[in-house]
């Protein structure tokens, strides 16, 4: 949905569900569409500016004021005549007020082509573009969403972006809008919504080897991170099919424990994804 909001925001159209790739692709080739992924190590220095180090052929070490990549994007958007949108994934895992700076100010609907700020290294007067537009990403079941920069919140809208699980078929018989529904559910119920599972991670599917592929590296991971590896839990998300539960054996007064395995073989049976 990230690239039919792009595509949309450029084109000055409505947002449409499916948005013809090749449009994201020739307007991100184009230069009206940059990506970036903020991580803990981000900062001012590779999003506005910074001073950073060349060495020529003679292995000298010289110092010059290097713009970062939004600041670029910025000064290339005044030439154009249309929108264009920086989308920056994982919003929330960088350290918006490291990175951002003054930004934090200019990016307001009100101020932007309007206030300007004179930039820390090259003292040049810098604003965002009206034409600018940012879109943030973020997983809402990731922990450090509960640390984003307040300032950050009162600047952006916030559109929620749930699983559609409307948008699955079935392969070699493996109804996956009905499984994928039916695991939500029980997310919900165990957690909350919050956690609840992308039909992204099974729109490529086509084989039932593609679906135990994803079940196997990614679904049961990614349930063993929300319920701390408690697999009892996890066999009430996916039944009993795909968690194998024995008893232990009893050792003095202690009972009732079990070894839990993931059944491998579980994985290439169609029938087993209807999770009863």
């Amino acid at each position: 949905m990230t690239t039919a909001y792009a595509v949309a925001i450029c084109n000055n159209q409505p947002l449409a569900d499916t948005p013809d790739k090749y449009a994201y692709d020739k307007l991100k080739a184009n230069g009206r569409i940059n990506f970036v992924t903020f991580h803990q190590s981000y900062g001012y220095e590779d999003f506005i500016e910074g001073i950073k180090p060349t060495v020529d052929e003679r292995g000298n070490v010289s110092y010059s004021v290097a713009s970062g990549v939004f600041k670029k994007f910025c000064d290339e958007a005044r030439y154009e005549s249309g929108n264009v949108v920086f989308i920056v994934d994982e919003i929330n895992r960088g350290n918006i007020s490291k990175i951002f700076g003054e930004l934090i100010t200019l990016i307001e609907d009100n101020k932007r082509g309007e206030l300007y700020a004179t930039l820390p290294y090259s003292h040049e007067s810098f604003t965002v573009p009206k034409n600018v537009y940012l879109l943030g990403t973020m997983n809402t079941a990731d922990r450090s969403i509960a640390l984003i920069d307040t300032a950050l919140r009162r600047r952006f809208s916030f559109v929620e972006m749930p699983p559609r699980p409307e948008l699955l078929g079935t392969v070699d018989g493996v109804n996956l809008r009905a499984m994928l529904e039916t695991l939500n559910t029980r997310i919900e119920t165990l957690l909350d919504r919050e956690h609840a599972i992308g039909h992204a991670y099974f729109i490529k599917c086509r084989t039932i080897a593609d679906v135990a592929a994803v079940f196997r590296d990614k679904v049961i991971p990614l349930l063993q991170e929300y319920f701390f590896d408690d697999y009892e839990q996890i066999r009430l998300v996916l039944g009993e099919k795909f968690i194998r539960r024995e008893p232990l054996p009893t050792l003095g007064d202690i009972d009732g424990k079990f070894r839990y395995t993931i059944d491998v073989a579980a994985f290439d049976d169609p029938t087993n994804y209807a999770l009863c």
